[in-house]
């Protein structure tokens, strides 16, 4: 066969060994694109079956025409990894272009060259598996994670560290944070996350959660409740509005559900309507600040200095309704609420050198706001 003049030679030209490119691409965790040559009228360089793979970054593998093909190829390949939509796109001479769009199954756009050839070129965005983070023991959180891996969802369970034993599945709390960072800035910007503890650790999980990836978390619960984790995690992690504004709660759609499945069937249909509403998807992870330490479970949490500053200027107290926790003791009354805390206690502060223990972060970021509402002078 007489070589085509107009088409390269080289490494350009082939992807060797494809499957096992793409199953690489696939354990990274990479975003990429595989454009396929369907069609083609001479003269073009391209050939039926010619393919490439376009990276998130826009980097091409491969070949599917010359110069002006693949920069029209290339920049149609990344709209659609946006759109995470497979497209067909036609390249025609002289064609009335169609407009842009993330979500398009067919485009034409001119060819501005001096080829008079047309071509079409198939493009299938392969992308990592959407993980989803379900947080808690519920029935609820057991029937989303169930529900997801139907959908084709990579699931992680995440309990409280000591719910973990007999849990093969299950990622523990403490560890949610270095998982989620350790993880491709492709896989992180795809992560949901839904907290359904109910009440048990929902502070701890929104912060790790808010700390290690970009998108919103979801929460279980009610307004009321919603706006108490809010403010608590505003008193004692420093959050701003940016990130507290991230918290979608109630999740779920309002489809009156009663039972865990159907309350399941609500929070996942939520997450498919906003996946889909979002009108120009970005696959680029937005830059944060750096992070702040997670405290370690069973250490006190990090309270902003000017309110520490603002609760040791108070005059010496004693106490009314809530005791110190005892050095040597297995227990602690909660001086908000007056629950019995087992300690050593994960939720505790420091007044004028007594350790008061307390059941939650809530009961902790009460105390905190108005110590002397809770002891006397």
């Amino acid at each position: 066969m007489t070589p085509d003049p107009q088409r390269p030679t080289g490494d350009t030209e082939f992807i060797p060994d494809l499957p096992e490119r793409l199953a690489g691409l696939a354990r990274e965790g990479a975003a990429v694109v595989v454009a396929t040559v369907v069609s083609r009228r001479a003269p073009v360089s391209a050939q039926v079956g010619d393919k490439a793979l376009i990276h998130a970054d826009g980097r091409m593998e491969g070949f599917v025409g010359g110069a002006c093909s693949r920069e029209i190829v290339r920049r149609q390949a990344l709209l659609a990894l946006q759109g995470g939509q497979a497209r067909l796109v036609r390249i025609v001479p002289g064609a009335a272009p169609d407009a842009e769009h993330a979500f398009a199954e067919r485009v034409t756009v001119p060819m501005n060259c001096a080829s008079e050839g047309e071509s079409e070129v198939f493009l299938e965005p392969l992308l990592p598996p959407r993980l989803l983070i379900v947080v808690g023991r519920t029935p609820v959180a057991r029937a989303i994670a169930a529900h997801a891996r139907l959908m084709g969802d990579r699931v992680w369970r995440v309990l409280d560290d000591d719910e973990v034993p007999g849990e093969p599945d299950a990622v523990p709390l403490g560890t949610l944070t270095a998982r989620l960072s350790a993880l491709p800035a492709a896989q992180r910007a795809r992560v949901r996350s839904v907290v359904a503890s109910q009440g048990h650790y929902d502070e701890t999980a929104i912060e790790a959660l808010l700390r290690a990836q970009p998108n919103p978390v979801g929460l279980l619960a009610s307004s009321k409740r919603a706006a108490n984790v809010r403010e608590t995690l505003a008193m004692l992690s420093a959050f701003g509005e940016a990130d507290l504004g991230r918290i979608r709660a109630p999740v779920g759609l309002n489809v009156g559900a009663r039972t865990p499945h159907e309350v399941a069937l609500s929070v996942l249909a939520e997450l498919v309507q906003l996946d889909r509403q979002a009108s120009v998807p970005s696959t680029a992870v937005p830059e944060q600040a750096p992070a702040a330490p997670v405290p370690t479970p069973g250490e006190p949490s990090p309270v902003p200095s000017a309110l520490l500053a603002q609760v040791m200027d108070l005059p010496a107290l004693t106490v009314l309704n809530a005791e110190p926790a005892p050095a040597d003791g297995s227990s602690a009354v909660d001086p908000v609420c007056g629950m019995t805390v087992t300690l050593p206690a994960r939720h505790t502060a420091e007044l004028d050198g007594q350790t008061y223990a307390f059941c939650c972060p809530h009961c902790k970021a009460r105390f905190l706001k108005d110590p002397a509402r809770y002891l006397t002078d």
